[in-house]
């Protein structure tokens, strides 16, 4: 695995769309806060951008480099090296690669122009959903064998994660406005990593009308603490299931 680990990361550090990736994190952090002379508005327009660029970029980055590389991983299966060890070795490296590219295109900005705890939760929420949306996109590469099909399916859980659920999300509330439904939030809410981290940030500025109308009624849920805790555990098992489900099939993967 360190071997397989080590070599996918010095490939990444040579590849341009990791670097570009960091640069255009930079220019869009610097560029708010430039514009805004209020960090917290700048950090607020931040949180919206982040939260849906790192989970699209970390998906599709994942899955073209996946498909790319898939010759050489052919070539690592055939070695005594375990599959296990291949595929950890991979998504390890891919996480790695992305966590640095946030830590010098967001993290530097933020440590400058807006010290404390919203920017920390905003860089920690960040890089979750990067390695939440590396792992799916690791998945989502092993299950399809068609590159254009596999970028297609991985636009389409962007866009479900992004834009439909909020949008189905309000109508259920909107049907079900007149009976209890505070039963079925936390569930909803789990359902949506992008959600849980916009909600997790956006609570610690004290503005639930711009997080949307999902973050809206989860406010006195998770508005404590413990609610965040709970928020950031939800958020590993948005990591642990598609892993494991990733080495599955790429144990049974016909390479």
């Amino acid at each position: 695995m360190r071997k397989v680990f080590k070599y996918t990361l010095v490939d990444l550090a040579r590849n341009r769309f990791v670097l570009a990736f960091a640069f255009l994190l930079f220019l869009m952090a610097e560029g708010l806060f430039q514009l805004e002379d209020d960090p917290i508005k700048a950090l607020l327009s931040l949180v919206q951008i982040v939260l849906a660029l790192v989970p699209l970029i970390a998906l599709i980055f994942t899955i073209v480099y996946t498909y790319d590389t898939q010759e050489f991983t052919q070539l690592l299966a055939v070695q005594p090296i375990g599959r296990p060890a291949i595929l950890s070795g991979r998504m390890l490296a891919l996480a790695a690669a992305l966590v640095v590219a946030q830590v010098f295109g967001l993290g530097l900005p933020l440590l400058v122009h807006a010290p404390g705890l919203p920017a920390l939760l905003l860089f920690v929420n960040g890089t979750v959903l990067a390695v939440v949306f590396m792992a799916l996109g690791t998945l989502i590469s092993l299950k399809q064998r068609d590159k254009a099909r596999g970028v297609g399916i991985g636009l389409g859980v962007w866009f479900l994660f992004v834009l439909v659920y909020d949008a189905l999300l309000m109508a259920f509330m909107f049907a079900f406005s007149d009976r209890p439904i505070e039963p079925f939030v936390v569930p909803l809410a789990a359902l949506n990593p992008i959600d849980l981290a916009r909600i997790s940030v956006m609570l610690r500025v004290d503005l639930a009308a711009m997080m949307g109308y999902s973050g809206a009624v989860y406010k006195d849920l998770f508005g404590s603490t413990i609610g965040i805790l709970i928020a950031m555990a939800v958020m590993a098992l948005w990591i642990v299931w598609p892993t494991a489900w990733a080495f599955r099939s790429f144990r049974r993967k016909d390479l």
